[in-house]
């Protein structure tokens, strides 16, 4: 029986052979391509997986081309950007210091110019450092303003550097008048970014956006520079005076710059 199916399987083989050498000398066939149907399927589909993969590389490639190129992208932008920073403030800095430096020429009490490098760590306490000192001929009580107004007075001086105790410091007090009205108080700081004006009669109207300005009276600061504004007026019946809550005309914590002006 085992050498029959042998020579059955043989047959088969010769046959097929037959058919293939009979197919290369006289072309395509229909009868040929029934039994050389099960290898062309093997055949489209090795080439439909191989597609597939080079479908799939490709597409792996492309995108790794499109990540690396919007990485660039990204860091031009990024680079654009910083350019744009450093121009605006380029800018800004031409701004304050052509402020400071028309400030400088129209004043005869004008010291120095200097860069705020530090400033107090503290809420209660409102200092700042300067990179300018006693090389730079700043002395204790010298005044600091910028072209919107006081800034403070000068309080300790080393050789290269000052600081400068601000008009809301709870240790500063100004001499002040206001605008209109032209009654006379003092300015105290109250420790954040307002400032108290003390001792101005019931009598007088003060209306809300009332300018405050040195008086010069306490013989620190040159009298006629803009300290603030009224922001809120109390009238506690049981109390004297009017107590009037002012709002400086520049906030302190944006200083870069401050003229230095001598008493």
């Amino acid at each position: 029986m085992l050498k029959k199916k042998f020579v059955v399987f043989t047959f088969f083989i010769l046959l097929l052979l037959a058919l293939l050498t009979y197919q290369g000398v006289k072309g395509e066939s229909r009868f040929i391509d029934f039994p050389l149907y099960p290898l062309k399927m093997l055949e489209q589909g090795g080439n439909a997986v191989l597609t597939g993969i080079k479908n799939v590389f490709g597409s792996y490639f492309r995108i790794v081309g499109k990540e690396e190129e919007n990485r660039k992208l990204l860091l031009k932008i990024n680079r654009l950007e910083e350019e744009k920073n450093k121009l605006v403030e380029a800018q800004l800095e031409n701004v304050r210091l052509r402020s400071l430096l028309q400030l400088s020429s129209e004043r005869s009490d004008y010291v120095t110019s200097a860069e705020v490098f530090a400033r107090d760590s503290t809420n209660w306490f409102q200092i700042l450092w300067v990179n300018k000192g006693k090389h730079d001929g700043i002395k204790k009580n010298m005044v600091a303003v910028t072209a919107l107004g006081p800034v403070g007075r000068v309080h300790k001086v080393l050789d290269g550097k000052a600081n400068i105790i601000l008009l809301t410091d709870v240790n500063s007090s100004i001499a002040v008048t206001l605008q209109t009205s032209r009654a006379q108080g003092i300015l105290d700081g109250r420790g954040d970014r307002k400032c108290y004006l003390k001792y101005i009669s019931k009598d007088v109207e003060v209306p809300p956006g009332e300018v405050v300005v040195t008086s010069g009276l306490e013989g620190i600061y040159p009298p006629g520079l803009v300290v603030g504004s009224v922001e809120n007026v109390d009238k506690n019946e049981e109390e004297v005076f009017q107590l009037i809550e002012v709002a400086p005309s520049q906030d302190f914590n944006r200083l870069e710059e401050v003229t230095i002006l001598k008493r």
